[in-house]
């Protein structure tokens, strides 16, 4: 279990549980052995106001993936300040740690693909990825006008803006499962990008906030 910020020692119960705590430096992590449901809302109990993400229950031999990959995810995941944390679990969100477990690579791979479309406006750039994608995931321009809620021969207009982009690679199954992914990735951290935007705007906007005093309310 990887964890934003050390939380104080192990209630008794926990400690039952044979759980390895490292709270020193910069990455502090919980080894725990296969957790019983009573074991879990201990853990949520202590962990209360600290984001934590559980890796999957894995071999003792390897613990230190599990731990990876569940940084990996608590990477992903904005802190937000003055908020109670939430204990989240990879194995609810594996595809997201599987694209960014080198997200270097997964970069490379977005834009290795996207950024074909840099020459447009971010408006226009944003209707195509959102086309490709419809049609990518519903597999026709029906399904993807479908999916779009715009007419199939606004679809039928862009894909074909997006052949003399990509030429014959949208007719490769290879190029069509990479490009797939270029778009899931690009979608994740845009998403990803936003939330850690709202959670740094948090101190600032209360900060800036007048502050009122009970005798104030009411009146």
């Amino acid at each position: 279990m990887a964890l934003s910020t050390a939380p104080g020692p192990p209630p008794p119960g926990l400690s039952a549980a044979k759980i390895v705590a490292y709270l020193h430096g910069p990455e502090p992590y919980l080894l725990i052995p296969d957790p019983t449901p009573g074991t879990h809302q201990a853990l949520v109990r202590w962990l209360q106001g600290r984001q934590a993400v559980a890796g999957p229950v894995v071999a003792r031999t390897d613990a230190g993936a599990s731990l990876r990959w569940a940084r990996t995810l608590l990477a992903l995941t904005p802190q937000w300040p003055g908020t109670a944390g939430e204990l989240l679990f990879v194995e609810d969100h594996l595809a997201k740690v599987v694209l960014f477990q080198d997200p270097l690579l997964a970069g490379h791979l977005s834009a290795k693909w996207l950024g074909r479309l840099s020459d447009m406006t971010p408006r226009q750039r944003e209707r195509m990825e959102q086309t490709l994608l419809a049609w990518l995931e519903g597999g026709g321009a029906a399904e993807a006008a479908q999916l779009l809620r715009i007419h199939p021969q606004t679809v039928r207009y862009r894909l074909r803006k997006l052949e003399r982009i990509f030429g014959g690679s949208l007719r490769t199954p290879q190029a069509r499962f990479e490009i797939l992914l270029a778009l899931k990735i690009h979608g994740m951290a845009a998403e990803c990008a936003r939330l850690r935007h709202r959670a740094e705007e948090l101190p600032a906007r209360a900060a800036s906030e007048p502050r009122r005093d009970a005798r104030s309310i009411g009146r």
